[in-house]
């Protein structure tokens, strides 16, 4: 049995240049990294186009799932094609209103700057989309402005794509409301195995039936055959447990590493080194 969590979010990343392949999509990483430390169990990852229709479909389709919380990334820019607001506009038949505190932040940011005609600052008020019957949440970071939805029972965050802004608004505001609900953390560590080959796989599946609790993964590997396999060999291992706290779910993960390297030594021996993650 892998940890629950007691909270379920899911994550749409909106952008053609995710579905063409012009760059990758870190911040469905990065966010999936964020929740499972906040005791969150991310269910769902959708990534699509810039395309009403379909943006405002995956949305609906959300909601019908077990999600507490939906976080959508992108599509939050002064450009034409940003159009998360306007599709989940039309989806939820709500109307696209203008943030004055958020427009305002740029506006006076533009002028600032020495951007000062008006067919610019329009284009940059966009990045103050918001629904009618939403909350914004400003950027602590950068321009585009997010927006709060409650519907169902369910929470709806949209997030700019920019990384740096993606990550600044998470922690100001979806990360909060995240944490009011959770009930666990999660706790989880990498190691490189290293023990000898034919050893390896056997004490691995006995720890994965003595710890069900716990989600024990190994890397893929290559088949090893013949006498490689009376030789050592280095495995990359994934740990992650939950707990009511921080300090229990640490507590825990010592004594089951500890079990773990107790075993190593009872089969032959071999090393197990941290790998360090940021």
């Amino acid at each position: 049995m892998k940890p629950t969590g007691s909270v379920n979010v899911e994550i749409i990343a909106t952008g053609d240049e995710l579905i063409y392949g012009r760059i990758l999509d870190t911040n469905s990483h990065w966010i999936a990294k964020r929740v499972a430390e906040m005791g969150a169990r991310l269910r769902r990852v959708t990534m699509i186009g810039d395309e009403p229709a379909l943006i405002g479909s995956t949305l609906l389709n959300a909601l019908k799932r077990d999600a507490h919380f939906i976080v959508i990334t992108g599509g939050l820019g002064p450009s034409e094609d940003d159009l998360t607001v306007d599709s989940i506009g039309i989806a939820l038949d709500q109307s696209t209103v203008i943030d004055e505190e958020g427009a305002s932040k740029i506006e006076a940011t533009y002028r600032k700057r020495g951007i000062t005609e008006q067919s610019s600052i329009d284009r940059g008020r966009r990045m103050a989309r918001i629904l009618e019957e939403s909350q914004p949440m400003q950027n602590p970071v950068g321009f585009a402005v997010g927006m709060k939805i409650d519907i169902g029972g369910k929470t709806v965050c949209t997030l700019p794509g920019v990384p740096s802004e993606m990550k600044g608004m998470f922690d100001a505001h979806v990360a909060p409301m995240i944490m009011s609900q959770t009930n666990t953390v999660f706790v989880a560590r990498t190691f490189n195995v290293s023990m000898v080959w034919k050893d390896f796989f056997p004490l691995y599946r006995r720890m994965q039936v003595d710890y069900p609790d716990i989600y024990i993964k190994n890397a893929a590997t290559p088949p090893v055959e013949d006498e490689d396999r009376d030789k050592v060999h280095t495995i990359k291992v994934d740990f992650v447990l939950e707990a009511p706290t921080f300090e229990e779910a640490e507590r825990e993960m010592e004594n089951f590493l500890a079990v773990y390297r107790r075993r190593i030594d009872e089969v032959g021996g071999g090393e197990m080194d941290l790998i360090r993650q940021n």
